[in-house]
């Protein structure tokens, strides 16, 4: 089967491209899919990363079709552009239509942020599966009026991968073309983690910079550690703004931690693309996401057999059975996040088991191996 995978971006920060060059590799190792990647610009992280492991790459001038706004001026040209992507990308997938080979079995958009793919698969007649991996609340995202619409009448499939991202989307779409196919990622990377002597209780939290991912609870919650239960503790914060947040968020995380007095306790580590030095020295991992669709980190830190507190919402609370594989704590409330890390900090052997567990749970469940099993059986509907 040739299948072009159509990415919403060529960059390679965040998760939804990490999950499409694994889901590609893990196709083409498996399942006899030939895949190539449709990339928005030239030269970027994504094409060169995809050249290096042998995936035909094609670039294309096409759009994304959500914005931010940030009550401000220059609202009112996101907005203008927000109304005429959709527009371009239909005059630029007629471009591509007589460009790219036409010998491709089906059209498969990575994220919701494009329609070229559906376009293409259109005049082609041919199937197409958008692979949703993101809310649109989450990030205070904005698309197109009538974007669910142009959804269900352009795919053959929607693929979600978390049940909270189903139940969002049964919300606006037939159950009928929607599946839920959970992340899967390779063992081999994460679990290699040798543990390293450290001095205090060290947390970690990797996610980009963005008030939707709760740095600002992990801070909070570090100083009720620190002033009420009196621990040694520490908090590592790897990730970065993303361009489309405004850079006074990553600002007021480091006055906060200045007015806490917690500067020599916070080490801000921008992005990481290997946290495996950083877990090594790492005593428990954090997810304070107030709505994490699905949450890479997640698993990845499980896998590294790290116990993780995250917030009872989205995707988390899918991969983490509170109690067993690790604590769930209410989204926001920092005070009991800080009750859950102190838990565990006192309750050594507690900790260890729910580790064990945890890495066990996701060496069963979320696997690249068991995702691209199950995206074939959804493309297998389509035959």
């Amino acid at each position: 089967m040739k299948i072009l995978f159509v990415a919403h971006s060529g960059k390679i920060s965040g998760g939804a491209n990490r999950s499409l060059l694994t889901l590609m590799a893990e196709l083409r190792k498996r399942h006899d899919v030939s895949p190539a990647v449709l990339i928005p610009g030239e030269n970027t992280p994504l094409e060169q990363r995809c050249r290096a492991i042998g995936i035909p790459v094609y670039t294309g001038r096409y759009h994304s079709c959500c914005t931010v706004f940030h009550r401000e001026p220059k609202d009112i040209l996101r907005a203008a552009k927000l109304l005429a992507a959709p527009f371009l990308d239909k005059m630029e997938a007629q471009r591509l239509n007589r460009q790219l080979p036409a010998d491709f079995d089906l059209y498969y958009t990575n994220e919701r942020m494009t329609c070229v793919g559906g376009y293409l698969a259109r005049l082609r007649g041919k199937p197409h599966v958008w692979h949703v991996r993101s809310f649109s609340k989450e990030n205070r995202t904005w698309f197109p009026p009538c974007w669910y619409s142009r959804m269900n009448r352009d795919s053959d499939r929607i693929i979600l991968v978390s049940r909270a991202l189903y139940d969002d989307f049964s919300k606006h779409l037939s159950p009928d073309k929607l599946r839920t196919v959970y992340n899967g990622l390779e063992p081999e990377r994460y679990t290699q983690v040798e543990r390293r002597a450290h001095t205090g209780f060290r947390l970690l939290l990797a996610g980009r910079l963005t008030p939707a991912k709760g740095q600002e609870d992990a801070i909070r919650a570090l100083d009720i550690l620190v002033r009420q239960y009196k621990a040694d503790a520490y908090l590592s914060l790897a990730g970065r703004t993303p361009a489309y947040e405004s850079a006074a968020y990553a600002r007021r995380l480091r006055k906060l931690t200045e007015q806490l007095g917690l500067r020599s306790r916070v080490c801000f580590l921008d992005e990481v693309d290997d946290l495996a030095a950083v877990r090594s020295e790492t005593d428990v991992e954090l997810v304070c996401s107030w709505l994490e669709p699905f949450g890479r980190t997640t698993v990845e830190a499980m896998m590294a057999g790290l116990p993780v507190v995250g917030s009872d919402a989205g995707g988390t609370k899918e991969i983490i059975l509170d109690g067993k594989t690790g604590l769930l704590y209410p989204p926001k409330d920092y005070a009991a996040l800080a009750e859950r890390l102190n838990r565990l900090r006192e309750r050594p052997e507690e900790t260890a088991k729910m580790a064990r567990a945890g890495k066990e749970r996701a060496l069963a469940c979320f696997t690249a191996e068991q995702t691209a099993s199950r995206v074939m059986e959804v493309l297998h509907e389509l035959r």
